[in-house]
């Protein structure tokens, strides 16, 4: 099981609500699945327009265009790591507030 997967079903049985310090780990394993995401969607979004005006001519719109690059290999991949970007940054938000919460609750213990 990789971790962004484990982490999110650590949030779905609700096993940080008393454990700031693993929400903190697990946000900062977040942050480096996140980072690393983004460097492998930058590369396609690097290519994506020499490739998709090579492919223009072939079509008689953008939109006919855009959905032939959605098919290609690169346009799969681009929308899976979107997708798997958008999900890990909700992960990281409720981690986020988990740790507030935990702080809070700490400083009205002193």
């Amino acid at each position: 099981m990789d971790n962004v997967s484990r982490i999110q079903k650590d949030l779905v049985n609700g096993l940080y609500a008393n454990n700031p310090v693993q929400a903190s780990e697990d946000r900062a394993i977040l942050a480096g699945e996140y980072a690393w995401i983004m460097g492998q969607l930058e590369q396609i979004l690097t290519r994506k327009p020499s490739v998709w005006n090579k492919m223009r001519p072939d079509f008689k719109s953008d939109t006919a265009t855009e959905r032939a690059w959605e098919q290609t290999e690169d346009g799969l991949n681009e929308q899976g790591l979107r997708l798997r970007a958008k999900g890990i940054e909700k992960m990281m938000q409720a981690l986020g507030s988990l740790i507030r919460v935990a702080e809070g609750e700490a400083k009205n213990q002193f």
